[in-house]
């Protein structure tokens, strides 16, 4: 593969600041409401009020960028969600706490639009699907790295939550010094529910299945390992591993996909997810990590790589022109389940204890296979002259799709000022 350009390598470097702060942040929240007492129930709420105000941003923030500009927005929203980080210390308190998770998830949706409009506006055709490839594993390993760094110092202090604010202030800096282009398109349309049933229905309802389970796994999987009794060094490691997990297979789940029906790929890999699930479950309260940390590595290995697949067989049954409208409302859909999913695993921990996390991803996954299953009956499979190549798209925002390298070359809609 060619060297990545520099116009690509500053925002990339961005990218890895504002998920490497993001990523501790979540982690440390579940971890630090552990400690302070908090119930299940109630850190469930606090982890779902982070995708309600992702989602309501993805909605609305476009319109704030396209007003003031890529630059001023995000040195705005960098800027707000370095002081939000600090205020988590200095307010411990489950209401405060719940709002400064909306308007986290707000600024953090902000953020990634801009970037990702940023970066499809400067990558030319040849390089949009290496761009968007590129980028889906910098996001993984960003994360994957954000882990084990709750270990660096205690939960209970400050120093963690100065840390991610310093990691959201950093990340101004190679973006804004940035000569990348002219800035891209963050108005796009979307198509509505009943169209996007009608193209694939497997696929909309993974896309909130796998949104709800993703985010059931991330937001309440600290808290599940605490109170299993690991550290907080251990419970960074297993979190880790499931995004380790998802980085190794990706492409091969990919490559399978192109190969045969995506449907029975995105089935068998539920059913995989479902077994993980379960073996998270009986090996949790064992006490033993390596058990968990390979029960996590196979959950995000079965879990994380599905929203790409789900998206392509999407792809594979709209025509080009509909693919950016269509692909936004998918992350749309994703957005709603995952603002779902750690509430009400919240609730079933809360009832069964720490591995009630694993009992409601294997839930809401159970019968999603069923209706797979059904589904593969009663539609023909896309033709392999029809398919479209699979290419790896990050669960962030409607910004990056326009870097499919099976879309239109440009996205409907006008160019943000800078």
């Amino acid at each position: 593969m060619a060297r990545i350009p520099l116009r690509y390598l500053s925002i990339l470097v961005s990218v890895a600041f504002l998920v490497v702060g993001n990523g501790l942040q979540q982690t440390l929240i579940g971890l630090r409401a552990g400690i302070e007492g908090y119930a299940d129930e109630t850190v469930g709420v606090m982890m779902s009020a982070y995708f309600v105000g992702f989602v309501l941003a993805s909605v609305h923030a476009p319109r704030v960028i396209q007003t003031v500009g890529h630059i001023r927005s995000f040195a705005a929203f960098a800027s707000a969600g370095s002081a939000i980080a600090l205020c988590f210390a200095i307010f411990v308190s489950p209401p405060v706490w719940t709002l400064l998770r909306i308007l986290q998830g707000a600024c953090y949706a902000g953020l990634i639009i801009v970037v990702e409009s940023w970066l499809n506006a400067s990558a030319e055709r040849s390089w949009r699907g290496r761009v968007l490839a590129i980028y889906s594993i910098v996001m993984y390993a960003a994360w994957a790295v954000s882990q084990p760094m709750v270990a660096l110092a205690p939960v209970s202090g400050f120093v963690l939550f100065a840390l991610v604010s310093i990691c959201l202030s950093l990340a101004l800096v190679p973006i804004t010094l940035s000569h990348a282009g002219d800035p891209g398109v963050v108005l796009a349309t979307r198509l509505g529910l009943r169209r996007l049933f009608a193209i694939s229905p497997t696929a909309l309802a993974g896309a909130f299945i796998l949104g709800a389970a993703v985010a059931a796994f991330f937001g309440m999987a600290p808290v599940a390992s605490q109170q299993a009794g690991f550290s907080d060094a251990e419970t960074g490691t297993i979190l880790s591993a499931a995004l380790v997990g998802a980085l190794v297979f990706q492409w091969p789940l990919g490559w399978l996909s192109d190969k045969v029906d995506r449907r029975l790929v995105i089935l068998a890999s539920n059913l995989a997810g479902l077994c993980a699930a379960l073996l998270f479950a009986a090996v949790l309260l064992r006490g033993d990590h390596l058990p968990v940390i390979a029960a996590a590595f196979f959950l995000g290995a079965a879990l994380l790589p599905l929203y790409s697949v789900c998206l392509a067989e999407v792809n594979d049954r709209v025509d080009e022109t509909e693919l950016i409208a269509a692909a936004s409302g998918f992350v749309l859909v994703y957005g709603v389940g995952s603002a779902v999913g750690p509430f009400a695993a919240g609730l079933v921990m809360g009832l069964t204890g720490p591995t009630g996390l694993s009992w409601f991803i294997a839930a809401i996954l159970g019968p999603f296979a069923a209706y797979g299953a059904l589904r593969i009956r009663r539609r023909k499979e896309t033709a392999a002259s029809e398919k479209q190549g699979f290419v790896p798209t990050p669960s962030t925002s409607h910004a990056a799709l326009p870097l499919h390298e099976h879309g239109p070359d440009r996205a409907e809609g006008q160019a943000a000022p800078r």
